[in-house]
């Protein structure tokens, strides 16, 4: 059972397309204050909680998928968050960094899950099972939590660099 197309639809879809916009700015490597890397991370698990309300029939079963869901995204979004390399200047609380496309690879499959729930709901007939699409968005923003938790957290242990903000 899927509901008809709403507001809460459109906002899953905006969320997830402002985290795609937020992500890929930090991704190309540009110099951002450190309190921004918590941005992408909130509009996405905002996302995966509002596509998890949008599950009718939920039971343990499928809020027991959401969480593992989310808990193999934070695991692999940790280890990621640790081996990208990181510029930090400590003075002006400023990071940059190197180019990589994991953020926005997995912004773009939070949006794909936002989309494919608007379709859905559009349709009145669900492309993917509504538990399906919310563990696959609980998975993109573990990942993204925990990819900037842990880059955070190196920044505070990484040696000062003179970095200018744009």
């Amino acid at each position: 059972m899927i509901a008809p197309l709403s507001l809460s639809n459109v906002i899953t879809v905006l969320l997830a397309a402002i985290c795609l916009w937020t992500v890929a700015g930090q991704a190309r490597g540009a110099v951002i204050k450190t309190w921004r890397l918590a941005i992408p991370p909130c509009l996405a698990a905002v996302d995966a909680l509002v596509l998890l309300a949008g599950v009718f029939e939920a039971n343990m079963e499928h809020d027991a998928e959401w969480l593992v869901a989310a808990l193999v995204g934070a695991f692999f979004g940790r280890m990621r968050g640790w081996t990208i390399e990181v510029e930090v200047d400590q003075r002006r609380d400023l990071v940059r960094q190197h180019r990589s496309s994991d953020g926005p690879l997995i912004a773009i499959a939070l949006l794909l899950f936002s989309l494919t729930d608007f379709t859905g709901a559009a349709l009145l007939d669900p492309v993917l099972e509504p538990q399906f699409v919310a563990a696959g968005a609980a998975f993109c923003a573990g990942w993204l939590s925990a990819r900037a938790l842990a880059i955070a957290v190196r920044t505070t242990r990484l040696p000062h660099v003179e970095l200018s903000s744009a």
